[in-house]
């Protein structure tokens, strides 16, 4: 979907960057150096290929989501116009798992003002068998890995991420994005959906003095129990009614996250290729990494 804020000619550039990004050889310029830089005191048998040009196949990979194989089969047709070394796949993949996924680095242009953030997670899909043969014969949920965000609410972009097994509740890893965001970045109000109302969390927001606008659960008990945050906020919505706290807190900004999502399943597929847990970490790492590069165009 096209941002409101861009043109139609602004976003159709921004889709042919995204053709440039996958297949941006940049790193010729400077392989030499970084692999000498790597190669640097190392141990053992030297580095033949650098982490940027590893780093250019996985996103390669990961946005046509194509196979090891056909990645190598790429490189091999460039090699014969371009000075590019052909990897073997398994070398390929291999390199490829060691990659640790990071938006450490992204760039949100905060002017340093305090952030909203958004707080979400969302399945990604790891079988292939068909819906039709699934539902009728196999009779069971559909196995997925949870990809669990945190969004700057201005910009859009993911800042931090965590990848868990599917049973691996949502709120368990509000508290661990939202304490890695605050080292980089003020916090002033945090968004979540139900399945972030606790009281763990409402004290972790109270205790780093961060405005919730998470929802609360129906029915939910006015006995504070420890935690005094969760038990305004309650009140409130009693006070004004669902609707009048939704509108006071804008909770309408909360579907960004969803946004998110959708714009990482429908550009990047909702499928994750790898079959053992330690690569789909990576390949869903990446997923967003490669979102935010499409984002900062």
């Amino acid at each position: 979907m096209m941002p409101l804020n861009k043109s139609w000619h602004d976003y159709n550039e921004s889709l042919i960057e995204r053709g440039r990004i996958l297949m941006d050889i940049g790193f010729l310029k400077s392989q030499s150096n970084e692999i000498k830089k790597m190669n640097d005191g190392k141990v053992g048998a030297p580095f033949e290929y650098s982490h940027t040009y590893i780093q250019s196949l996985a996103f390669l990979k990961i946005g046509f989501k194509i196979a090891y194989r056909t990645v190598q089969g790429i490189v091999r047709g460039l090699s014969d116009y371009i000075r590019i070394e052909e990897m073997h796949f398994t070398h390929l993949r291999r390199r490829i798992l060691k990659i640790k996924p990071s938006v450490a680095s992204v760039n949100i242009d905060d002017d340093d003002n305090p952030i909203t953030l958004i707080v979400d997670a969302s399945g990604l899909t790891i079988t292939k068998k068909g819906d039709y043969i699934e539902q009728k014969w196999i009779r069971k949920r559909k196995e997925f890995v949870k990809l669990h965000i945190a969004v700057d609410a201005k910009s859009e972009k993911i800042i931090s991420f965590r990848v868990t097994k599917g049973n691996v509740h949502d709120s368990r890893k509000l508290g661990p994005m939202i304490r890695e965001v605050s080292e980089e970045y003020d916090i002033d109000k945090v968004y979540g959906d139900k399945a972030h109302d606790n009281r763990k969390s409402f004290n972790l927001l109270d205790d780093m003095n961060i405005e919730p606008a998470i929802s609360i659960r129906k029915n939910a008990s006015t006995e504070a129990r420890g935690c005094p945050l969760r038990r305004d906020e309650i009140l409130l919505i009693r006070k004004l009614g669902y609707g009048g706290w939704k509108q006071l807190k804008d909770a309408g900004r909360r579907w960004i996250a969803e946004i998110v999502f959708s714009s990482i399943k429908r550009v990047l597929g909702e499928d994750l290729l790898s079959k053992k847990f330690r690569a789909q970490k990576v390949e869903a790492g990446l997923k967003v990494m490669l979102y935010n590069k499409f984002m900062s165009l």
